[in-house]
Parts: structure tokens; sequence; C-alpha cells
């Protein structure tokens, strides 16, 4: 094999494809990036096994053929190179590549004839969503951070995907707390479909330029995100994912609204003293035209906010965990928070007051007296 690219195009190629790469796998085909070069376009890619990624560029095809390469010492080579441009070219029987820039070289010992192993294929025929790489930016913001970091609970670790209805509904829980969305899907062609996704799948989305456009295609146990010039494909999650509908509250006890970024703000400052000792709550009294928050830590001191909002129903007295209730604030869009609560021990529902399709759902802590 032998192709001319530009040190720019390969470098930003091999980021994208590098990061499903697990250093320390114990097959180490697995450490490599696969470089394919035929009719003018250069494919790099690398699999984990549970997903696989494709990055496209254009090149100089001198020999087409393949090679693969230590993802991290070709990663670093390239992204060092001095010229603009550099050619690589490889020995048929060894694998071996050599790498030509300018009057310099380098050689990298690859892994002989070996190539990746199979990834399997998306059929085509299933039911594809078209949306900008910006709203996969949203989405994951919007639902990530509450995505559960236990391993006994596997299935927790994924975001539950439901098409059904003309509608693509998005949730993910750790199980103290959840993340709700929808958006609609255009040209729906009556497919329902209920799966769990690896996060890794709208983490990715999130890093692809927001004025592209991106597709998702799901079935056959994957899931595809592509957009030009790049395509993740991962296998989806085994389980049963649990019944999240019993838990969003469908009433209210008393509510409280106020500007996002106050309420941010004061948050932020009174979960100060709650950061120095991790079981430290936050506390919320809802009364008539305010709300306070409060913190107080036996070791380092207290504090507390009151702000002046617009409140409906009963006082209330309620516990957080205050970097759940910062997390879930920073989620939304919008220049006005709603908070919802059924009760000192029930859930609470937190959303923006200008999108009516993604809300937060956070249980409080329990009272001791």
């Amino acid at each position: 094999m032998r192709f001319s690219a530009a040190q720019d195009q390969t470098a930003s190629a091999l980021q994208q494809v590098i990061r499903v790469i697990q250093p320390q796998n114990t097959m180490a085909i697995l450490t490599g990036v696969q470089l394919q070069a035929d009719r003018g376009v250069l494919r790099l890619s690398a699999t984990d096994l549970s997903s696989h990624i494709v990055a496209e560029i254009p090149c100089d095809v001198s020999e087409p053929g393949y090679v693969v390469l230590p993802a991290s010492t070709l990663s670093d080579l390239i992204h060092r190179l001095p010229t603009a441009t550099f050619e690589l070219s490889t020995e048929e029987s060894s694998g071996r590549a050599t790498i030509r820039y300018g009057r310099n070289k380098a050689v990298i010992n690859g892994f002989g004839r070996e190539m990746l192993p199979n990834f399997p294929a998306m059929n085509t025929d299933k039911q594809t969503i078209e949306l900008p790489a910006g709203t996969l930016a949203t989405l994951s913001r919007q639902l990530l951070f509450a995505c559960s970091k236990d391993d006994t609970r596997p299935i927790l670790k994924g975001v539950y995907i439901k098409l059904a209805n003309g509608r693509l509904v998005m949730v993910a829980t750790d199980g103290s707390r959840l993340s709700h969305t929808w958006l609609p899907v255009p040209d729906y062609r009556g497919i329902e479909e209920s799966v769990v996704i690896s996060p890794k799948v709208l983490a990715e989305g999130a890093r692809i330029n927001a004025n592209q456009a991106v597709t998702l295609t799901m079935g056959q146990g994957l899931i595809e995100l592509s957009a030009p010039g790049m395509t993740f494909t991962s296998r989806l999650l085994d389980g049963q994912y649990p019944d999240y509908d019993r838990v969003i509250p469908t009433e209210y006890i008393s509510q409280c609204r106020a500007a996002t970024g106050d309420f941010r703000g004061a948050v932020e400052r009174v979960s100060l003293i709650a950061a120095k000792e991790r079981s430290t709550p936050l506390r919320i009294r809802i009364e008539s035209g305010s709300i306070e928050l409060s913190t107080q830590a036996a070791e380092i001191g207290q504090a507390e906010e009151i702000i002046d909002c617009p409140t409906e129903g009963q006082n209330l007295d309620i516990l957080f965990n205050p970097t759940y209730i910062l997390e879930a604030i920073k989620s939304l869009d919008g220049e006005e928070v709603i908070i919802e609560f059924s009760g000192v021990q029930s859930p609470a529902k937190i959303r923006s007051a200008d999108n009516s399709s993604y809300f937060h759902i956070l249980l409080p802590l329990r009272q001791l007296v």
C-alpha cells in the first residue's frame, strides 16, 4: 500500500477513531487502527468489539491496500509532523509502515497481514432518523449525567430509546434521578422500536460539527450514527429497562418558578459548604413568594440564600443531593426553571418553562426527623 494525505485531516480522523480503543485490551490487534486506501479514499477504523468507528478522508493512492498499526504511536506521530502532507507505504509481508515527510521518515511496526475483527453491518431497510448534530449535543447534555455508574446494574448505564407514534423518546436514570426527553421523527414509517444504547453513542454524536446532519439507524442489535466522513456503530445493551413511567409525578402539591441563572447561582454558592462533606444535603424551603436554599456541615459551616419568586400550593421543607440538583439545573435551556414537588418523600420534577419536551425527575433525601 502507498498513499499520500494531508497531515491535518489524517490527525483529525485518527483522533476520532482512537476514542473507542481500550489501551489495555488483552487482544493486541484491538489496540490498533486499520488504514485502508483505495480509489482516492483513506478509510481509518477501530473497534473494541462493542463499538466500531470508521472515518474517511481523501488521499492520493498509488497502491491500494491495508495495514493495522498501533493507534497511539501512529496518532502521536501524525499529530507532530511538521509538513502539510506525508506519504505512507507498507511492506506487504511484514505490515511495517514507513511514513515519509519531507526529507525525513519514521518506521512503525504493524500487525503483519492481520485485520481488525469484522463488525456486524447495519441493515439499510430500518427506520432512519435525521437530525442536526447540534441536537445530539443537546441530548447528550440532558441525558448522560443521569446514567448510572454502577456496574452491578449495567442496563442503567445506558440510555433507553423508544421509537413510537412519530416520536423518539429518550430516558436515562441511575435509580435516584431520571432525565426524560423526546423529539419528533419526520417521515415516520410506523416502525416501533425500544432499545438501550451505550452512552458512547450520544457522547460521540456530541462531538460532531453542530452544523452537520446526522443519521441514526436502529435494528438487529445495533445502533448506527453516521455523518459525512464518519460512521459509528455500537451494539445495544442487553437487559430489561425498568418501568420509569411509574416514578413520573402526575400532580404536585407545591410549585416554584425562578430565573434559571438566579437559581443556579444560589445552588452553586450554597453547595460550596456541602461539597466538603459529601453527605451534606441541600435543604429547600418553599413558602409563599419565596424559596430558601440552605446547607449546614458540622465541620465546615453553613450557608443560606433566599430567592423571591412565584410559588403555588403548600409550604414545603425538603432535602436533596446538592450535586444532583445542580446537574439538573445545568441541563436546562431557557431563562426560567419550574420545580414541581409532589411531597417530601416523593419525586420532584424540574423543567424549563420554555421547553415542554424535556424534564428531570429527582428523588429527595429521607429526613431523619
